[in-house]
């Protein structure tokens, strides 16, 4: 957590991790890559670099494009479509490789949901156990995904903390699982968007959320980016 976070009198936690050049990122992506350019300490007049990073990596943000032909871009969304003022946390604790599934999203109540945070406990082994968050993360099932946009017309945005949203190693599920929930549907809402690798080590239960802002990196024409999530919090 950011020195922000920790401090009581600040109504906002930051929900992202800090994108580092060790930083875990889904397998089959290249790692930040952070080259220094000018230097102070080298005789230069200022300090620069130049950042090599997969749009994937850190606490990102996946925008329909990603999986669906003609869907929207991140870029495509206003400020306003990433302010959500009906989130909840869903306390869900899941073993590695486990779904969050149809049984754990019934039990929300809320009509007006608009952004879903899934705190599977997974977060706990970020910085711990790489291989293990990278290899046998949490996911979601395409029934739990089919349900909410089903049961919360509102809903516009799901997160979860873990690396993504599917299982590592499970293709077919993932398809389904990103494509149940970025493909157009008259039934249904507006396509969700999905927030991966957050970290939710600073929510418990006496935290109340009330506002959740998402704010991606400012790149056109990106399926997704990395983001930073910030969450206005009251205490219970």
């Amino acid at each position: 957590m950011s020195e922000d976070s920790k401090n009581k009198n600040f109504p906002y936690i930051r929900l992202s991790y800090t994108l580092r050049e060790n930083s875990p990122v889904h397998i089959g992506l290249n790692p930040l890559k952070i080259k220094p350019i000018n230097r102070i300490s080298l005789g230069d007049n200022y300090n620069t670099s130049s950042i090599t990073a997969e749009n994937h990596c850190g606490t990102h943000i996946d925008a329909p494009a990603h999986f669906v032909l003609g869907g929207r871009f991140i870029s495509d969304y206003g400020p306003e479509e990433l302010r959500f003022t009906h989130p909840l946390v869903l306390d869900c604790p899941k073993k590695p490789g486990q779904l969050v599934d149809v049984e754990d999203v019934s039990k929300i109540i809320d009509d007006n949901l608009d952004c879903l945070l899934l705190c599977t406990g997974f977060h706990q082994y970020h910085d711990t156990d790489r291989e293990l968050y990278l290899e046998q993360n949490p996911g979601i099932s395409p029934g739990a995904v089919y349900y909410l946009r089903d049961n919360f017309p509102h809903l516009r945005c799901v997160g979860i903390d873990s690396v993504s949203m599917s299982r590592y190693g499970h293709a077919k599920e993932s398809m389904e699982v990103h494509q149940t929930a970025f493909r157009k549907n008259e039934d249904f809402g507006k396509p969700l968007l999905f927030v991966e690798d957050l970290d939710l080590s600073g929510i418990d239960n006496n935290t109340q959320i009330q506002e959740v802002l998402v704010v991606p990196w400012q790149v056109g024409d990106l399926d997704g980016a990395p983001c930073t999530v910030l969450a206005e919090i009251s205490q219970k």
